[in-house]
């Protein structure tokens, strides 16, 4: 017989394990054992081109989400392929070392500028610090990376210059247009200038006139100077681009296509090349438009009117150019843009040998909307975009542009109320909260603005379809930009997530390059830790052999994506099967903002903004990242489920699981239904991407 002690710790033995199983079934089913939750599926079809085609350029909607416009099955070789970083080193000591770390985390493309300014003002046929350039080159090139190179002209050295100090003689007021210097030989009228006065920018203030030590400025002095000051002066080679009509533009472009030239031979000769019929290195005409581009236009050097529109004449009595009051000079800068990339784009197509495999890329779109794929060039196979983050308050930052509301219809903006949230989150720009969207250009369905055609398809050449891709060549988070008091740790992990989300998204949505930035000492945007390019530049340093403490949660998080992706890969695969979701729903109605109970401004909720990012590994095989699109990324979600049904492949017999490539684990699934075309899930979710592998049966 049992004693009443045994019997005792039998009753609470089994209390106990029916605990247990009650506190196990929350996480491997969506219902709660003991009552029964209406499932909400979304009102919606997931996938619909009106989210998209509802948004005429200027209009936003803090409802409509353009990247549900189109659902595609994207082979995995565009994630892996497609994978970048900015490549921000430049020491002979560490670039090496970086370069293998992120080759063995799954980095196979690098970004890094060889700016005009680094030709030989004597002989353009050299590049000055060549052994930095050099030193980035052969590291790539020994670890499989590949260099992606930017021409570009920033301000700061926009052209080859020579640089001289002279020293003012006489105090020179804000505003005044003459100056006197001690020495005034080796000065060039019309292409020397005062340099750096209100950023960096050299020869920001032309001479226009010299007339024994005094000088005439091309615009009034932005700040007062003293006497015996020593003041930078730069001597440009070339003049600031203008008009393509006149003789100034001429000599200017052919100074730059003389760097393009430069820059390939260099190149090709460092990674020999010579005889490859791929010579190993692409090529992006520009940085961005935001910042030290006033060399693309000389007006800026020059006296503005209050509206920006036209510059005054400067006097020019003994600078005499073909047509002395430079009215050419205003002409559209976008007309200046498309010229230079035309002009480079068709100085490689008439030099095939220096060119062979060479892709370009337009870096002018990086930061604004106006290029546009059909107007492009044949060798120019992408638009660039550098899609930062932007932190916005609603209803304080609403934007000017016309509402558009959640039954697609367009609204007063006078009587118009937003929302009341915050973002800060990488597919920003693929949303509609802005008067442009990414989507314009990266997706597939084409559009227009003001009458030219967008869109990834939109280009046709002799009748045929020529696509063109986005390359985003700059993107990244740095948290503690938004939280001074963040923790090392703490932003670590929101860089990680953020930049996981990047990367799933934007390689499935229509770009093919991703290039994170960066690798080098750029303090919160840094994604190669510090104790690592420390390692690095010791002397006969190697790479360790245990790098976990060196790698940033970014670099492993991207490294196990890699891993997952390459798993049991074909690259030969050429049938991709186009993937649907014909439901999703959950029981929680959790939102990331509230509206007012009206169909028009409903709540967003999760399900709304639930992304599924199909990638075939091989015929019978595929990964699909998932998460929330949450608002801000600052803000963790805490784990939440969908149940999702696919359609498109062979549920029946499919093997189903799920992994958090961040915390490195498993995540409970429940596979509810099995079809023959189907098949439907329970997934766990949060604000970061888990990957949902599936493999048919054979």
């Amino acid at each position: 017989m049992f004693s009443k002690y045994k019997l005792i710790y039998l009753i609470l033995g089994f209390i106990t394990f029916i605990l247990i199983v009650l506190h196990l079934i929350p996480s491997l089913a969506p219902l709660t054992p003991f009552r029964t939750v209406p499932s909400i599926a979304s009102s919606t079809p997931y996938t619909d081109p009106k989210q998209f085609t509802s948004l005429r350029f200027g209009y936003q909607s803090h409802w409509l989400q353009p990247w549900r416009a189109y659902l595609e099955t994207v082979p995995t070789t565009t994630f892996l392929d497609g994978l970048g970083m900015v490549f921000k080193v430049k020491k002979p000591a560490n670039a090496e070392l970086v370069a293998q770390m992120l080759a063995k985390h799954g980095i196979r493309q690098a970004r890094f500028e060889v700016g005009w300014g680094q030709i030989d003002y004597d002989d353009e046929t050299k590049l000055n610090k060549d052994d930095e350039i050099r030193t980035r080159l052969l590291a790539l090139k020994k670890y499989g990376i590949r260099p992606l190179i930017v021409l570009n002209g920033n301000q700061g050295r926009p052209c080859p210059i020579k640089s001289f100090k002279r020293t003012l003689i006489e105090d020179a007021s804000a505003g005044v247009t003459q100056i006197q210097l001690n020495d005034v030989s080796d000065l060039k009228v019309g292409y020397s200038g005062l340099s750096d006065l209100t950023d960096s920018w050299a020869a920001e203030v032309l001479i226009t006139d010299i007339s024994g030590n005094s000088l005439t400025l091309s615009k009034p002095l932005p700040k007062a100077i003293q006497a015996g000051t020593s003041i930078s002066i730069d001597t440009l080679k070339y003049r600031p681009f203008s008009s393509p009509n006149n003789e100034d533009y001429q000599e200017t472009i052919a100074g730059w296509l003389r760097y393009v030239d430069a820059v390939a031979q260099f190149a090709v000769g460092v990674l020999e090349t010579n005889q490859s019929s791929d010579k190993g290195f692409d090529m992006e005409i520009w940085n961005e438009l935001s910042f030290g581009s006033n060399f693309l236009k000389i007006d800026k050097y020059y006296v503005q009117t209050s509206n920006n529109s036209k510059r005054k004449k400067p006097k020019l009595d003994e600078y005499k150019q073909t047509e002395e009051n430079l009215d050419d000079y205003q002409e559209k800068a976008h007309i200046i843009r498309n010229n230079i990339v035309q002009q480079t784009t068709a100085y490689a197509e008439a030099h095939p040998e220096l060119f062979k495999g060479v892709s370009f890329s337009n870096g002018f779109a990086s930061t604004i909307p106006w290029p546009a794929s059909s107007l492009q060039p044949q060798r120019v196979v992408a638009l660039s975009k550098h899609p930062y983050p932007k932190f916005r308050r609603y209803p304080q930052d609403e934007n000017k542009a016309k509402p558009v509301n959640a039954l697609y219809q367009v609204e007063d903006k006078s009587t118009f109320v937003p929302p009341t949230y915050s973002v800060l989150f990488p597919e920003y720009s693929a949303t509609a909260l802005q008067s442009s969207t990414i989507v314009r250009d990266m997706g597939s369905i084409t559009s227009e603005i003001y009458g030219t055609k967008h869109g990834r398809n939109a280009r046709v050449i002799n009748g045929v379809v020529v696509p063109t891709s986005v390359w985003i060549t700059e993107a990244n988070v740095n948290p503690s930009q938004y939280d001074h008091n963040i923790s090392a740790e703490r932003a670590s992990f929101v860089q990680a997530k953020t930049n996981a989300r990047y990367a799933c998204f934007f390689l499935n949505k229509g770009v093919t390059r991703l290039y994170l930035f960066a690798a080098g000492k750029e303090g919160g945007l840094g994604l190669v830790k510090q104790n690592f390019l420390d390692y690095s530049e010791k002397p006969n340093a190697i790479y360790p052999t245990e790098d976990s403490a060196y790698t940033s949660s970014t670099l492993t998080t991207l490294s196990r994506i890699v891993a997952k992706m390459s798993d049991q890969i074909d690259r030969n695969l050429t049938t991709i099967r186009q993937l649907e979701v014909a439901s999703i729903s959950d029981t929680h109605n959790h939102y990331q903002f509230t509206g007012d109970g009206t169909a028009a401004h409903p709540n967003l909720y999760n399900r709304d903004v639930f992304v599924f990012l199909p990638y075939q590994v091989n015929p019978r095989r595929f990964i699909i990242p998932y998460y929330v699109m949450t608002r801000d990324v600052m803000k963790d979600l805490p784990p939440e489920q969908f149940t999702v049904q696919i359609k498109g492949l062979k549920g029946t017999g499919a093997s189903v699981s799920v992994y958090d490539p961040i915390n490195d684990k498993d995540i409970p699934v429940v596979v509810n239904v099995r079809g023959s075309d189907s098949l439907s899930v329970t997934l766990t979710t949060t604000d970061y991407p888990y990957l949902l592998t599936i493999q048919e049966d054979t």
